[in-house]
């Protein structure tokens, strides 16, 4: 199938905080428990309507030990032509949430561009063992940085649909010509409001905005 525009979505985390889950979540609509881990970097696909545009997000997962990130192919690999990071947590983890502020600084000083960034916190189904103010976590951690994040479950889908669909709405916007938004100060920044399935044109479709 042809398709209008083509963007690069990179999904970062560490080990074990469930990447690989969500996109198959995304992809397939399933989920298999596994500790399987990713080795290097794999990448599938799927094609969204936007607006009568059929949108293309070529989905990258990554591995999380760091016997992989500190290759330079592997490194280079990742960064090069991203349109949108996301940085994936485990909210039952408080390890892999420590890790955001590092993530945050590999974008900053390998891409060359302005991706847009939008940090998950994976897990949800797993409320009893969220670690407490989880927000109030991040905003320490991102030090004045104003990224928003979405809290997710590759398990019983919350939130994953309507996340990616947001994704490629946000992108589609940011390409067009002439866009003011691209001039925006903070235009990485995405804010995801909850909704129901986005396929469904009876309900009004969630929103992404710009902080």
């Amino acid at each position: 199938m042809s398709f209008d525009h083509l963007f690069k979505v990179v999904i970062i985390g560490s080990a074990n905080v469930g990447k690989t889950s969500l996109i198959k979540r995304y992809i397939d609509d399933d989920f298999i428990f596994s500790k399987k881990t990713t080795i290097g970097i794999d990448f599938k696909t799927k094609d969204v309507e936007i607006e009568g545009k059929i949108v293309r997000l070529q989905i990258w997962d990554t591995a999380g030990q760091e016997i992989y990130r500190n290759s330079i192919s592997f490194s280079s690999s990742i960064y090069k032509n991203a349109d949108i990071f996301m940085i994936v947590f485990d909210l039952t983890e408080e390890k892999s949430l420590n890790k955001i502020g590092s993530y945050l600084n590999e974008i900053e000083n390998n891409c060359r561009t302005n991706p847009l960034i939008v940090i998950v916190g994976n897990k949800s189904d797993l409320i009893e063992k969220e670690n407490g103010n989880v927000e109030e976590r991040i905003n320490e951690i991102l030090k004045g940085r104003e990224f928003k994040f979405v809290k997710t479950s590759a398990k019983d889908g919350t939130n994953v649909n309507e996340l990616f669909y947001e994704i490629a709405k946000k992108l589609t916007e940011e390409s067009q010509p002439n866009n003011p938004k691209k001039e925006e100060e903070n235009s990485n920044i995405i804010t995801l409001q909850n909704a129901e399935n986005p396929n469904d044109t009876n309900k009004p479709q969630p929103q992404i905005k710009c902080c």
